[in-house]
């Protein structure tokens, strides 16, 4: 969070973020280890000022990469620790977060619904293993309804991760989720996210009518 505390120590006023992606569903279902952080803000404007290369703050560790697309997101690599993304993009549910207390500060944690649905939503044309692990752990720890509603309300971008899913080579989808750093009572999953995945987006796509 130095980041953005030096980002907001120059005056910028960004408060109205949110914590999303894999570390943020472990927190909640505890999954997997997941390192990579992912932060949600609402205005691209700020991306330049979350740079830490070209702003010169000071940080505990230095990051070894960045990249950007200019236009709505920025990731900070830390080699061998994980990486910093920072993600210009809406909510896309009707209660996209809880307020929560995460070591020591009051953060906006994206819900699994949210999570799930912007896998799907943002980046369901081109979903890898690791989204489709997260889907199927998010069905066993809260429930296929659960999934299913949160993904029924996009049928479009259901319809192209499906799609996606379909025509991934399931050893491929294997190979990488057996590497994932599972925890006990989510390894059953690895060797049938691909499959749990399918059935939920069928079924979403199905109630979405």
């Amino acid at each position: 969070m130095a980041i953005v505390d030096q980002a907001n120590g120059q005056g910028i006023g960004m408060t109205n973020w949110s914590f999303g992606g894999g570390t943020a569903l472990m927190l909640q279902i505890k999954h997997r280890e997941s390192h990579d952080i992912d932060l949600f803000i609402d205005d691209a404007q700020y991306l330049p000022y979350l740079n830490p290369e070209t702003q010169g703050y000071n940080l505990a560790l230095a990051p070894s990469d960045y990249e950007t697309d200019g236009t709505r997101a920025l990731k900070i690599v830390f080699n061998g620790v994980g990486e910093i993304d920072f993600i210009c993009c809406d909510p896309v549910t009707q209660e996209p977060y809880v307020i929560t207390d995460i070591r020591g500060r009051r953060v906006k944690l994206e819900t699994p619904a949210e999570i799930l649905a912007k896998k799907v939503v943002f980046r369901g044309s081109h979903l890898q293993p690791r989204d489709m692990f997260d889907i199927a752990a998010v069905a066993h720890a809260l429930g296929t309804d659960y999934v299913v509603e949160a993904c029924s309300r996009f049928p479009d971008a259901s319809r192209g991760a499906l799609a996606v899913a379909e025509k991934m080579n399931p050893a491929l989808v294997d190979a990488v989720t057996g590497k994932l750093l599972v925890s006990e009572g989510f390894q059953i999953l690895q060797g049938h996210a691909q499959g749990v995945t399918k059935a939920v987006l069928v079924e979403a796509i199905a109630r979405a009518g």
